[in-house]
Order: structure tokens, then sequence, then C-alpha cells
């Protein structure tokens, strides 16, 4: 019933706002773009002189880019599916929103009609955040869509309970005008660095027939372990990851699709003077040294829904509903130059459900090790969830992380940064967690002065661990309940919920403020 529900979605855009029904299969003859700024100027509400500025200072998306992210061109013949996944993408640069793409009948077949809304990409200001008793502050610069060629960057000075870092980022959507993409990045802190290499050709399409990349990764930080808010062990870990890839689609129809990927992968880890703040001993985390090939398989169906009011209210969302999964797994050994026979695997679904404006989902990821006969560092996320799109409505959310024999570096802790908003973020200690929650909803303005919305929500959260190593978990399940001012900013890019939330909890100090952009749901 999902593939049948899915075809019948994406053949209703072969006519989408045009003016006449275009058969799927009709020739191509022209392909229009209409791009629209920031504001119409034309409309008496956004004439003003502030607006006017804004459009003045922002340069519009270039057509050459648009048309580059398309899957179809002049001679093509009309796919629904394809005009449906060429939305997709162009709101995936986060900049482009809303997106709509139409056919209306003219001689000699189909006229194609792009019409993309820019959003505001520069950034210069300000960042700040409030979780209970941590706190972070910084200051960037950063360009999303440099020149309106869709390039990136980013440069940032931020300080929070860890360490305070300097972020420099580059990211290139179609790197040499192809459909390569780059991305480069080197963080400096205060007790370490990091330095990111990134260059491939992705799937970025059900049709692609292949993609490749290599990615390369080195870290030296001073890691920490939480309890109670606070740090409790400290040590330092020095990694390095790499792996080359290369992916086949396998022949498929056209809105599902397998692929395969072959490659190489490194994991190196060193892990030195780890011990507990108050000066007692800590177990040193074990070092590893992988070094092997890797398969995958990857089953991806084009079955979406767009949306408003999920995360958002006035913006464009794309809810893919699947079912998409993923499985992939490397063998390191001796003889490839490994510390030890060692297995690592990942294994992801996704699954979604439209009913009317109710969506629900669930979502399932394993990862982890096979090593000395057993398992290692593996963890199991299991999520439930559902929410009533629109203006108001209520949403629930159960997720568990089930973890084994974890490296000594990582726990799992709860706190208002993980769904517990009653307790500052790393409260409780923990190898496995749960969490519940509970929310409603509500928006109550329109667009204010054309820059944002406001709504109210009402939540309650439950949640526990097990498995302490360094502090408490909760001895039982801990609650809160509270509520809220959500501030949807809606002429910058990328979807920004802004949540500014006051929680209760069941026992203990109380309440914990939370300042925040990131998203529960």
């Amino acid at each position: 019933m999902w593939l049948v529900g899915a075809v019948c979605a994406l053949a209703a855009i072969s006519t989408g706002t045009g003016t006449g029904e275009v058969a799927p299969g009709s020739p191509i003859v022209a392909v229009r773009i209409e791009r629209h700024d920031i504001y119409d100027l034309n409309d008496p509400a956004t004439s003003a002189w502030a607006y006017r500025w804004v459009d003045a200072l922002h340069i519009l998306t270039r057509e050459e880019f648009i048309r580059s992210l398309l899957l179809f061109h002049v001679g093509d013949p009309l796919d629904p599916a394809r005009l449906a996944e060429s939305e997709l993408i162009l709101r995936g640069t986060g900049f482009l929103n809303p997106v709509h793409i139409s056919a209306r009948s003219v001689p000699g077949g189909a006229e194609v009609i792009v019409e993309t809304h820019d959003q505001w990409t520069t950034g210069v200001g300000i960042d700040f955040g409030i979780s209970g008793s941590n706190r972070h502050a910084g200051g960037s610069i950063s360009e999303d869509n440099l020149f309106g060629l869709g390039k990136s960057f980013l440069l940032d000075v931020r300080s929070d309970a860890e360490r305070t870092t300097t972020t420099f980022r580059y990211r290139d959507f179609t790197f040499l005008h192809s459909r390569w993409q780059l991305e480069l990045e080197h963080d400096k802190s205060s007790d370490g660095s990091t330095d990111v290499f990134q260059l491939q050709y992705p799937f970025f399409a059900i049709l692609t027939p292949r993609a490749g990349g290599v990615e390369w990764q080195r870290q030296g930080l001073q890691e920490y372990l939480w309890s109670s808010g606070e740090r409790n062990v400290v040590g330092h870990a020095n990694t390095r990851t790499f792996e080359l890839w290369g992916g086949l689609r396998l022949p498929g129809d056209g809105i599902l699709t397998n692929r395969i990927t072959l490659g190489v992968f490194g994991d190196r880890a060193i892990f030195q003077d780890w011990h507990r703040l108050d000066g007692s001993p800590y177990p040193q985390p074990e070092n590893r040294n992988l070094l092997g090939v890797e398969v995958g398989w990857e089953h991806q169906i084009l079955n979406l829904r767009v949306v408003q009011g999920f995360r958002a209210w006035l913006r464009q969302e794309d809810l893919l509903l699947g079912p998409n999964w993923l499985v992939t797994a490397g063998v390191s050994l001796p003889a490839f130059g490994g510390d030890r026979a060692r297995l690592r695997y990942h294994g992801s679904l996704i699954l979604g459900q439209m009913n009317g404006s109710r969506y629900s989902w669930l979502i399932a990821d394993l990862s982890g090790r096979v090593e000395n006969g057993g398992f290692a560092n593996a963890v199991t996320h299991i999520e439930m969830g559902g929410a009533l799109t629109g203006t108001a409505g209520w949403r629930v959310r159960a997720a568990a992380d089930l973890g084994h024999n974890l490296d000594g570096d990582r726990q799992l802790t709860l706190g208002a940064d993980t769904g517990l908003r009653g307790y500052d973020p790393n409260t409780f200690d923990g190898t496995s967690r749960v969490v519940t929650n509970l929310e409603w909803r509500r928006r109550i303005t329109g667009e204010l002065l054309h820059v944002a919305a406001l709504g109210f929500t009402a939540f309650a959260d439950g949640g526990k661990t097990w498995g302490a190593r360094v502090g408490p978990p909760t001895d039982g399940w801990r609650g809160d309940v509270g509520g809220g001012l959500l501030v949807e900013i809606t002429r910058a890019s990328l979807v920004r919920i802004l949540r500014l939330e006051l929680a209760y909890p069941d026992r203990g100090k109380g309440p914990v403020f939370q300042l925040t952009s990131d998203s529960l749901f």
C-alpha cells in the first residue's frame, strides 16, 4: 500500500499549480526558473525601506546553480518523480524555501516551472544558550550561499562547559561545477584540534547510477565523562579515521532503488592519562587500530510528504516515509594491518506514516563491533513518535539507547540536552537510557514583522538510566513538567525554532531554564 501511495502522491505533482493537465512522458520543451528574493517589494506589507535594504544586501541564488541541481532537462520525458525529487534537493540546500515545481501544457509538450524563494543566508552575530547550569556563548561569521552559488563558509568562536573552540569550515555542493561535493574543516580548541576532509560524489538522487568518495578526520582532544552536571573523568584521546568507498545502484524502478557500496576503512584511537578529576584512578580506555574492507547495502524509496507545522509552522518540510534502510559491515584483520580480528557493523531503519495531518515514525539504529567472541561498544537506538502537523496539536516520543560493553571513553547521560528537561544536562550517568516526551504546541501569531512567528508549548518528560560507570544513575524513573515559548525564525536559512523553556523536576533542585535551537522532535 505504501508503494501505491507514493506513486499517487508523486503523480499529483505532474499538474502541480500549472494551468492544464500534463501527461507523464510528455517531452519537456522548456524549463523556466522563477526566482524570488527574501521579500516581495511589490507587496505593500514588505515594501518599507528595511525590507528593501535586506533584499539589496542579499545576493539572489543564481539561476545556473538552481539548474545544476535539477534532475531533468529540456528534451527529457516528463517524470513526476523527478520533479518531486528535484524539489526535495532544492529545499535540502536550506536556503531555498518554499520551492514549487509544476508543469503546464504548451505546444509540442510541457513547460516546467521551477519557483524558488530565497532565505537570508549571511550570519554575523552572537550565539548563546542556557540549559540549566550549563551555558555556551560565541560569535560567528557565516554565509550559506556565497555569491548565490550554494557554497558556504563559517568562522565561529564559541565557549561551553568543555572547551573554547575556533572553527573554520568550507562546503561546496557543486565542486568545480559538478556533482562532486567538498568539505573542509579545521577546529582549534583550548584542549586540542580537529581536521576534516571530505570529497564525494554522492547518490544525490534515486536514479544516480554510481557514487564514491574519500573521507578523512584527525582529532586530538581532552575528553570528559560527566555526572551530576559536572565533569567527572578527563583524559586525552587521539583519533584518526578514513574511508575510501564506491557504490553502484542496482536495477529498479523510478522511485525505489537498492545500492551496494564497497570500500576500505581505518579507525585508530590512542588514549592517554585518563583519571578522575578528584585524583582517583579511572581505567584507561583500550587503544584500538582497525584497518580493513567494508561492504554495505542500502534500500531507498522516494516516498515523502511536504508539510508545514512539523518542526516549523510557516516553512515547507520534507518528511521521508520510506521504508528506508541500510546495513554495513567491515572486517579488520591483522593481515590488513589491524591490531586484531574485529567486525564493525551499522544498520538503520526509518519508517514513517502520514494519515491526514497525523505523522508517526519509527527509527531503529544499531552499531558496534564484534571482537574476542562478543559484542563491544554496541548501542541499539529505538525511537517511536507521533505528531499532529499544523498550527496546534499533541506530540509524543519514546526513545531508548541500549548499550552493551561500551568503550571506556563513552557514556549515555540523561538531562535537559537529551530530553529530560527538568534536570541539568549530563545529570544522570549510564550506559543505557530511555526517555519519553509528551508535548502540546500551538502557534499564537502570524509572521511578526515578516521575520518570526511565536507559539507556546506545555510538556511532560520522563526517563531513566542504568549501568552507570562514573556517577549516579536516575535511581528509578525521573520526570518533569513545564512550558515555554517557541520562536520560529521565518526568513533565515534552515528550519530554526528557538525554544525558551522552563521545567520543574519531580525531585531535586529546580526549575531548569533552557534556551536552545536544538529540536527534540
